[in-house]
This record gives structure tokens, sequence and C-alpha cells, in this order.
């Protein structure tokens, strides 16, 4: 079952609050504050600690960001003036959660965590700060910059696709950047993790003697499409990560000179096609997979042929 945690109280400026979090940002590892939580156990919460939070009414007054409560329940505009949006120190609030949770069974006093109210720049944005903070605080992983660069471009479609795919901690059945981008883009060094980085800062061009957008050539629908038939046919996200398919179905692509050709293909793959694909110890084999789609090539190829001849 989901955990559920104790409500915690914020104070900054005398004033005592809940905890807001930003909704895209509400991705807390639990063993990193479990481990707060320990040093919380042993040597309380030092003054020092203070996180950063903005009043959670100011923060909706941006019109960028959505409000949850600690258990990720939406927080509504008229219960804003109730809760302080955390900026910096989410994990140390949900360790403050634990405690307080222990404390209780403990018969111990529960904690409040100190805070500073942050100021933001007038054209600066909740997720901008946010993200930011997040940059120069900790070394990111490519996973990282691509939910920064969907904070920051909320709206383009080809952000969203890699970061519902792209494999992460959070998401470790995903799908790698470099195969996402023969999926989508054609070629596996298409976009990497300095593009992301640039696109979490709001920069939308790169290069100096040439210009050229940060975002590659991209086709989602042939994309989309492509990961759609091969989750039908039973391969899952893991098997599609590992490149051998996407691989194939480029080389199908380029010596039919047509990409419906190796959707014709893949469409194709029948049950056994597939268990074929896999080797004892069922996993998929490159091998395996080069020999199996030659004998589905020529059976469509065969199929077309039977076909032209009856008409």
């Amino acid at each position: 079952m989901k955990k559920s945690f104790v409500e915690v109280a914020i104070f900054a400026e005398m004033e005592e609050r809940k905890a807001a979090f930003a909704k895209f940002n509400r991705v807390v590892n639990l063993d990193n504050a479990k481990a707060i939580l320990e040093v919380m156990k042993d040597k309380g919460y030092k003054g020092a600690e203070i996180i950063q939070v903005i009043k959670a009414e100011d923060a909706l007054a941006k019109g960028d960001v959505d409000l949850v409560d600690i258990n990720g329940n939406p927080i509504s505009e008229e219960d804003a003036v109730n809760y302080f949006l955390i900026m910096d120190g989410q994990h140390r609030t949900v360790a403050v959660a634990l405690y307080n949770e222990w404390a209780e069974v403990e018969e111990k006093e529960a904690l409040k965590i100190p805070a500073v109210i942050v100021e933001l720049k007038e054209d600066e944005s909740i997720a901008e700060y946010i993200n930011e903070i997040n940059i120069t605080k900790k070394e990111w992983a490519t996973p990282d910059y691509v939910r920064g660069a969907l904070n920051i471009n909320p709206d383009i479609e080809f952000l969203k696709r890699y970061n519902e795919h792209i494999k992460s901690d959070a998401n470790p059945k995903g799908i790698s950047l470099s195969t996402l981008n023969h999926i989508y883009c054609g070629a596996s060094g298409a976009i990497n993790k300095k593009d992301f980085s640039l696109l979490c800062s709001g920069i939308t061009q790169k290069g100096s003697k040439v210009v050229k957008p940060v975002i590659p050539p991209h086709n989602l629908e042939n994309g989309d499409r492509f990961i759609a038939i091969c989750l039908d046919k039973g391969f899952n996200k893991g098997d599609i990560g590992k490149r051998y398919l996407i691989t194939e179905f480029n080389t199908i692509k380029t010596e039919a000179g047509s990409v419906q050709a190796a959707f014709e293909v893949f469409e194709s793959i029948t049950p056994n096609d597939k268990a074929a694909m896999f080797n004892e110890k069922e996993n998929l084999d490159e091998t395996l997979i080069i020999k199996q789609f030659s004998k589905i090539k020529a059976r469509v190829l065969k199929k077309k042929e039977t076909a032209n001849k009856a008409a």
C-alpha cells in the first residue's frame, strides 16, 4: 500500500503552516529521507538546517504550478493560505514526517521545520527556481534533466514522450536515452544530457556558426506506433529498451526505402516469431532476432507476391 505521511509544521517569519509540494517535484527518494531520519533520531533537528519555501498562494499566483500536500492531495486556492510551498528541502520534510510518526510512538516531542521564504524574480517561474536549485545542489542524471526540461517547456510533446519512457530510478523498466533517440529521431546521439540541460535553462537554440534547434528532427507518430506495435506483440519496455528491435526496424526501413514496409513486417510478428527471438535464458538475443526477422520478411514478401498474382 502507498505510504501515508503525517502533516508537518513549517515555520517562517513568525508564521506556521503545513507543507505543500509542487506536483511535478514531488518525487522523493524514501531511502534518502530515511537516512536523514536516522540522523534526526540521534541528534535531533539542527536549527541551521533551514529549508526554502514560498507562500502557497504566491506560488499559485505565478500560474505555472499545481500544488499537493505531503500525501499528494490537491491543494485548492482557498486552502493555499495554510501552506508553504517547499522550494528546497523535500527530503528533509518527509524525514520530519517520519520522525514525528516515530516520536508519537516513543512519546517524544514532534519536530517543526525552520524555513526561509525566498523571493523570485518578477519573470522567474517556480519550475525555473526549483530546477536551478537541483542542478547546482547535486549531480543530475539524464532523466532528471529530461524532467526538468519538461517542467520548463510543459507543452512540448517531444519532451513529454521522453519523460514518459526514459529509464530512471523511478522508471527502472523504461527505455534508455540512446534507444529513444533511435525510436523517435533515427540516431542514437540525436539529443543528449547537455541538450536537456540547455532546455532546463530555457535555451531552445544552440551552435555558434550554425544555429539549430536543441530539439532534433523527430517523428512522434512513427515512434509511438513502433512502441505500440511492440507492446501489442508481447514485448515489454525492457525488451524495447535493448535497441535490437528498433535497429531491425530501421534496417528494414532503409532497405525497403519505406517506413510503411518496416511497419508491415513488425505487424506480421506472430507469437511463435516472438518466442523464437529469445534464448534459453528467456532474454532477447540479437542473433536470433536477425535470423527470425529474415524469415518474417520473406513471409511478408511472399504474401505480397501471391496477392499481386491474384490481382
